[in-house]
């Protein structure tokens, strides 16, 4: 058994991933929503470089800001060592006069100027004035690309690890859970999901995708406080009717993702793909439930065990 092969009601068109290949690919979108996908020909990273630093890694962004400023006083103590430390009026004699022009670079920079260490002549003058305008400007491109990064609309919604293929209702239907794992409220949340199954031709191994819309019980919520899970119902007309796990895999089905909800933190739609694939389904086991109301009637939410799986007996 297998998809059924007429175009069932669920059939969708290319939603922009592409439906035929030469060869067999990977799942089209990591778990962490990242596309699947090399590029070429883009933009370049110095053309689109405050994208890619609003979007870099906290720790990787910190130690880029960190690095920065170490380099560019790095550079300025050279040239003040090049120009000669004799311009530098006010340096310990006892000090090394490479680590007296850094730290005299990093006052310049910051624009502090302690005035221990100061500049003598025109030339001297004129690179600490030229450091400090430079210093100015880096200072206003941190400031902006901090704001950027905490000004950006971002969601820290947790999905289960697995999607499940279960009985419910006297049927089969296929889950899987949600979860906000911030404190704030998601308001209007939307989920809709897609189903992309591949063929491949046996006489010209050209790989065929297939998408279809995969309808929930309940895809929309007004509020979104605790563990939500999704429940599609695996009728007649459903692209995984009659499937088995094994023929899931077979074909690189993949769930695609797209959650839209209204954040009242940031007083803006915020949107979170995410996919499963691979060795994400499964089946013959169920999601335990993860909340509960404790003794004095407020209700307990326990997110970490939003992927919790019991053996269905």
């Amino acid at each position: 058994m297998g998809v059924k092969e007429e175009i069932n009601q669920y059939e969708s068109q290319d939603p922009g991933l592409g439906t035929a290949y030469q060869k067999s690919v990977k799942r089209i979108l990591n778990e962490d929503g990242s596309y699947n996908i090399k590029r070429i020909g883009t933009i370049r990273l110095l053309k689109d470089f405050y994208k890619y630093l609003v979007e870099l890694n906290a720790w990787k962004f910190g130690f880029f800001l960190v690095g920065s400023f170490l380099i560019a006083n790095l550079f300025f103590a050279g040239i003040y060592c090049w120009v000669g430390t004799e311009h530098l009026h006010g340096i310990n004699p006892n000090q090394n006069t490479f680590i007296a022009a850094y730290y005299f670079s990093a006052q310049t920079f910051t624009t502090v100027g302690y005035g221990a260490i100061a500049p003598v002549g025109n030339l001297t003058s004129f690179i600490a004035a030229m450091e400090a305008f430079v210093g100015l400007i880096a200072f206003a491109i941190a400031t902006g690309l901090i704001y950027g990064r905490f000004s950006r609309p971002s969601t820290k919604i947790a999905f289960s690890h697995n999607v499940i293929i279960t009985p419910h209702k006297d049927k089969m239907a296929l889950m899987f859970k949600i979860v906000n794992q911030r404190n704030s409220v998601l308001l209007n949340t939307k989920v809709h999901v897609l189903l992309s199954l591949v063929n491949e031709n046996p006489d010209t191994h050209v790989v065929n995708r297939k998408y279809f819309n995969i309808p929930l019980e309940v895809d929309f919520v007004r509020y979104f406080p605790l563990t939500w899970t999704l429940v599609h119902v695996i009728n007649d007309d459903s692209p995984l009717y009659d499937m088995s796990l094994s023929e899931v895999r077979e074909k690189l089905a993949e769930l695609l993702i797209i959650i839209e909800a209204f954040d009242e933190t940031y007083s803006q739609t915020v949107v979170r793909k995410h996919s499963y694939a691979e060795h994400q389904w499964a089946t013959g086991v169920k999601f335990k439930k993860n909340f509960s109301a404790d003794d004095t009637g407020i209700i307990v939410l326990n997110i970490n065990e939003i992927s919790d799986l019991e053996v269905l007996s």
